[in-house]
């Protein structure tokens, strides 16, 4: 699924992302960075929950933050109320991924507009979380230094114009790091941010891939869609492309 597809996404995905990133210098290298045995590292001051910070992690560390409380773009931790598929019985809340994704996967739905609102923040966290527990440290990668560039974001731009408000590919395409890790893309009247989360294997091939949020949306408005996904680069020369949830 290609960033065309984040358009269609439903309102209920929110806009913002609490990421402040410390600024690195990638080295121009082919060779992935080698985390520890076993564990993937957040370089990034992304916080999708309570407890989350840079560092590295081993798959059963990521997967104990599903019981920690799921934070908006503020920082603050919120709560969703979920409706039951079938319509009847009590509403449930849930706070942490581990409750979320056990009632999702059953059915349950948020109803009112404002817990739409919320549950962008828990399919962001908990969509990440799940890609996290279930990497491995890459191999080999086409990123340099694990980190996109501007010609990859800008490649993923022109592949997927019309996710950015472009019918056709337009080479009026103005990209911006504007934090270390975090890109802003104007093209026609699309605005898209890309936040990169981590670098890893996360398909099991041993090449590294970048997780990474992105949010379109009009430039100027404040309506926005977003999903969690992957960067993929086949070639050091080749487009970068994302792979949506």
């Amino acid at each position: 699924m290609g960033l065309g597809a984040v358009g269609a996404l439903a309102a209920a995905v929110t806009t913002g992302v609490y990421v402040n990133e410390s600024g690195k210098t990638a080295p121009a290298a082919a060779t992935a960075t080698r985390a520890a045995p076993n564990t993937v590292c957040i370089e990034s001051n992304v916080r999708l929950v309570d407890g989350m910070s840079p560092g590295c992690r081993t798959p059963a560390q990521f997967e104990a933050l599903r019981d920690r409380a799921v934070i908006d773009g503020d920082g603050g931790a919120i709560s969703v109320n979920l409706a039951a598929p079938d319509g009847a019985g009590d509403d449930a809340m849930a706070r942490t991924c581990a409750e979320f994704d056990a009632l999702t996967v059953k059915g349950w739905y948020a109803l009112s507009g404002a817990d739409m609102r919320r549950e962008g923040y828990f399919n962001r966290a908990c969509g990440a979380l799940s890609y996290l527990a279930k990497a491995a440290p890459a191999q080999s990668t086409h990123f340099a230094g694990g980190k996109a560039s501007a010609e990859d974001i800008r490649s993923m731009a022109m592949e997927e114009a019309t996710g950015f408000g472009e019918a056709e590919p337009s080479t009026a395409v103005n990209v911006n790091e504007i934090e270390d890790r975090v890109w802003k893309v104007e093209i026609g009247q699309g605005e898209t941010m890309v936040y990169e989360i981590a670098h890893a294997d996360f398909t099991g091939d041993g090449l590294g891939e970048i997780l990474a949020y992105v949010s379109v949306g009009a430039a100027g408005g404040t309506a926005r869609t977003g999903t969690i996904g992957l960067l993929e680069k086949s070639s050091d020369g080749g487009a970068c492309v994302f792979r949506a949830r």
